[in-house]
């Protein structure tokens, strides 16, 4: 949920650029005090010189800024501010930073519960080197604990990652998948290798854990097999949005620009 990358930007520009280019060229009808009002306008200032987008550009505080010159002036506006103002998410990103911190505290909760799980495991450990486990099998107690701090601290950084550090285009089919993928996954593993603890445990005598092991094995293949699903699935209805998005012909916004062009020169003409 942080704030788009550069690459993303970029991205999203070329993909929304005949929308742009047109609202872009409009913004160049308006004064200097009518353009102070949008949330996505810099700054602006008086220069002569042809209609025309100027590429964006990158500042030395990392933002990405984009210059429309036309009618006498030029107008700097920010590209991170011009995407979430086309595409609505003004309102939400107002909340993100309450957002974020929930998540942390989510997280560092799931860190507490690691801290834990794992502080367990060592004096499992520690109480069978020492000979002080009459548990033949304490060595599995060890490992069930290691394995799902192991677990718990995946998902508690999966969130912090997914959540807070990077940036979730939720616009985007990809990264719902993304995110669903490492939560699964974290789950997956965790599943696996309690299911394999048990088939251990009733191959060393406790036969009765033998089918609960294999039930469990089960629902971890399952598990796979439906995350698999859901991957090839999601990507194949994702290809077929991007597709039906794209137009049937690209000269058509363009068309309209230079049309948009040639009706400014003949005004400045007459």
């Amino acid at each position: 949920m942080a704030n788009m990358s550069p690459i993303d930007l970029i991205r999203r520009y070329q993909e929304y650029e005949p929308e742009l280019r047109l609202l872009l060229l409009g913004l160049v009808q308006h004064s200097g005090k009518d353009l102070a009002r949008y949330p996505f306008v810099l700054n602006t200032r008086s220069q002569n010189g042809p209609t025309a987008i100027l590429p964006p550009y990158p500042t030395s505080q990392g933002e990405l800024h984009l210059q429309v010159r036309g009618e006498g002036i030029l107008i700097t506006l920010s590209l991170q501010e011009l995407i979430a103002w086309l595409m609505g998410d003004k309102q939400r990103r107002k909340l993100t930073p309450w957002f974020k911190g929930v998540y942390v505290l989510l997280s560092l909760a799931l860190f507490l519960i690691v801290a834990s799980l794992i502080w367990h495991g060592l004096h499992e450990l520690y109480l069978l080197a020492c000979g002080e486990s009459s548990n033949r099998l304490g060595a599995f107690s060890a490992i069930i604990f290691l394995t799902l701090a192991l677990a718990v601290f995946d998902l508690g950084k999966t969130i912090l990652e997914e959540e807070v550090l990077l940036h979730k285009d939720i616009f985007r089919h990809s990264a719902i998948r993304r995110t669903i993928t490492r939560f699964i996954a974290a789950i997956l593993i965790a599943v696996s290798i309690e299911g394999l603890l048990l088939l251990f445990k009733g191959s060393l005598g406790q036969t009765e854990l033998l089918w609960p092991a294999v039930g469990v094995m089960v629902c971890a293949v399952g598990l796979l097999v439906g995350l698999g699903l859901y991957v090839f699935l999601g990507a194949r209805a994702e290809a077929a949005l991007v597709q039906a998005s794209q137009r049937p012909s690209s000269s058509v916004a363009p068309a309209g620009s230079r049309r948009f062009l040639r009706r400014n020169e003949a005004q400045r003409g007459s």
